[in-house]
């Protein structure tokens, strides 16, 4: 079938099913499209031309590092700047950093929504939240938050000290309202972590999204709350009856999280409650500082490693889901509600269930309370970010891929800019829903029967410099056609392969990747007994497959490099650890093997 420009729309009929030979047959027409992906034939790929742009490239647009204070990270422990027994044990230990100076709103959403009529968050501060009346729109509900946030962040600013007003600090739990932190003034964007909250990777996605989309540092807050309890080892029970050495989360999940985070890209990293729980005791030893607890160990580990390796390059996502700026999403717990107010739409939901797509059981940790979802194996890596169709079109431009999402009212202004993000080279996917949209079908050229025509699999169409994917929503989450256009789009977009159940993360650096594996099997924990370790070590490869090869690999620890053989990358990861693994890359092919080496 060809359309007025005689370019061709392809089809792909894959039907999933729901029994195992279906799901292996897929699975091998995956991987054959894997092996295609970089074969140069244009003809089996969807992304047109060279979809990796180069580290120069992205340093040089909205990815682009944003130091705070004039450092391009920090870990902190969320207090004790100003006791003299924790600043004498930070400059003698290398813990965490002194120093950073900000205020700013915590929980702004959360407490907004479920906390009223002077009713105290665990700071003892005293929230007057919620609606006058119901909102009768998304956009009147917006106008009520935005008028909460900045009575707030009025608030804060009267108490501040002089040296904080420098940066103002906006850190959200639950709801994921980070873009409206900073349209409504933040100077860095975060999400609190870890405590109940579902779905630490698509935190990470809107917070990393609405960072770059706002030009802005970003930051991830860790919680050891869980349940109702909170790891601690100082004997006199800092929190009482919620204290314990088995409290909380485990160590594992601290470390997990502390990791993902700066190698996604975090600038600012906190423990909260680290200038508590990461100390036996808040009575100093005869050296004058505080004892380390197990937890403390952990991120003195942790604050080595981002000593040592101050350059962890660019983190690449090429993938960014484009939704509404009146989403106001809420993928925590009880009932889904738009702005806590507007059950789900057929919108609202599909962004649920692209989040499942791309982090799959990540959207009921209350429910499982076993720490399972809090992390998971990602089928196509953590390629994803969050940005508004609001944002501009150098930013629309940075991220290869578009997947329209959610609420979908186009204008023809929204249509003009995605005709212009696809002629200029980029790929937008589009369900057959969205596709049928008067204006985005009018400018891109879709003709009423190419949706039509999808059957059960996918179809695309070049236009300009780009392509337009249509895709049916015809099977289980995570299973229907999207997730083989993902798949072969993962392997077009990001020239690695990894074997193994694990969660991947792709840093793009000068000479080459950084490649941040992390095994979340194997591991549980209940908020108030020890973690259960039930799995053997996840075996992993790394494979690079695209121009070039690699020439020297190693694996990246507190203490230093340890090297792995370039031709053969294999590594053994135990359930609930971590591993970074630097590649550096040479162009033309491999001329000579080298011995086989496995950490």
């Amino acid at each position: 079938m060809n359309d007025a420009d005689g370019k061709t729309v392809r089809r792909s009929a894959v039907v999933v099913g729901r029994n195992s030979a279906t799901i292996l047959a897929i699975v091998a027409a995956s991987l054959a499209l894997r092996a295609a992906a970089w074969s140069g034939v244009a003809e089996d790929r969807i992304v047109p031309g060279d979809p990796v742009p180069s580290y120069n490239q992205l340093a040089a647009g909205p990815w682009r590092p944003r130091p705070v204070q004039g450092r391009p990270f920090w870990f902190t422990l969320g207090g004790g700047d100003d006791s003299p027994v924790h600043i004498a044990t930070l400059q003698q230990r290398p813990i965490a950093d002194l120093g950073l100076a900000k205020y700013g709103v915590a929980e702004w959403g959360y407490s907004f929504h479920h906390l009223k009529s002077g009713q105290p968050d665990g700071a003892g501060y005293k929230h007057y939240g919620g609606y006058p009346q119901p909102p009768r729109t998304r956009a009147e509900a917006a106008e009520v938050v935005k008028a909460y946030f900045n009575r707030l962040a009025a608030d804060a600013r009267a108490k501040a000290k002089t040296e904080e007003l420098l940066l103002f600090s906006s850190i959200n739990g639950h709801y994921c309202y980070q873009h409206y932190a900073c349209e409504w003034g933040a100077d860095i964007v975060g999400s609190e972590v870890g405590e109940n909250i579902n779905s630490t990777q698509m935190h990470i996605a809107f917070t990393r999204g609405a960072a770059r989309q706002y030009g802005k540092p970003w930051l991830i807050d860790f919680s050891s709350w869980y349940g109702p309890s909170m790891y601690d080892e100082d004997p006199r029970k800092t929190w009482g009856e919620y204290s314990g050495p088995d409290r909380g989360h485990s160590l594992s999940l601290h470390r997990r999280t502390y990791y993902v985070a700066y190698m996604a890209g975090a600038d600012v990293v906190v423990a909260e409650g680290g200038w508590l729980n990461f100390f036996r005791s808040q009575q100093p030893g005869p050296d004058g500082t505080l004892p380390l607890s197990r937890l403390g160990e952990e991120g003195s580990r942790f604050y080595a490693f981002t000593k040592r390796y101050p350059d962890r390059g660019i983190p690449y996502t090429p993938v960014g889901l484009f939704i509404d700026p009146l989403h106001g999403s809420y993928p925590g717990f009880g009932d889904k509600l738009a702005w806590n107010a507007f059950p789900y739409s057929p919108g609202d939901q599909c962004i649920l269930d692209l989040w499942e797509t791309f982090f799959p059981d990540s959207l009921d940790v209350q429910v499982k309370r076993n720490e399972k979802g809090y992390l998971v194996a990602s089928p196509y890596g953590d390629i994803l970010d969050v940005i508004l169709n609001n944002a501009p079109d150098a930013v629309l431009a940075s991220y290869p891929v578009l997947l329209l999402a959610g609420e979908v009212a186009p204008d023809a202004l929204l249509a003009e800019r995605l005709r212009k993000y696809v002629h200029q080279g980029g790929t937008l996917l589009l369900c057959e829903a969205d596709a049928k949209h008067a204006a985005i079908a009018r400018v891109l050229k879709l003709k009423p029967e190419m949706p039509g025509a999808v059957g059960p699999g996918h179809a695309w169409v070049r236009r300009g410099r780009g392509a337009v994917v249509i895709y049916r929503e015809d099977g289980p989450v995570g299973a229907g056609a999207l997730a083989t256009v993902l798949a072969q789009l993962r392997d077009e977009l990001v020239p690695l392969q990894i074997s193994g159940r694990l969660e991947s993360l792709y840093n793009r650096t000068a000479d080459g990747w950084i490649v941040t594996l992390v095994n979340n099997e194997g591991i549980t924990k209940t908020y108030n007994e020890s973690p259960q370790v039930d799995a053997a070590p996840q075996l992993a490869a790394i494979r690079h497959t695209g121009p070039g090869y690699v020439r020297a690999a190693c694996l990246c620890t507190p203490e230093g490099d340890e090297p792995l053989d370039p031709a053969d990358i294999r590594l053994a990861i135990p359930p609930g650890d971590v591993r970074v693994v630097r590649l550096i890359l040479a162009p033309g092919t491999r001329r000579t093997p080298c011995a086989h080496h496995t950490q």
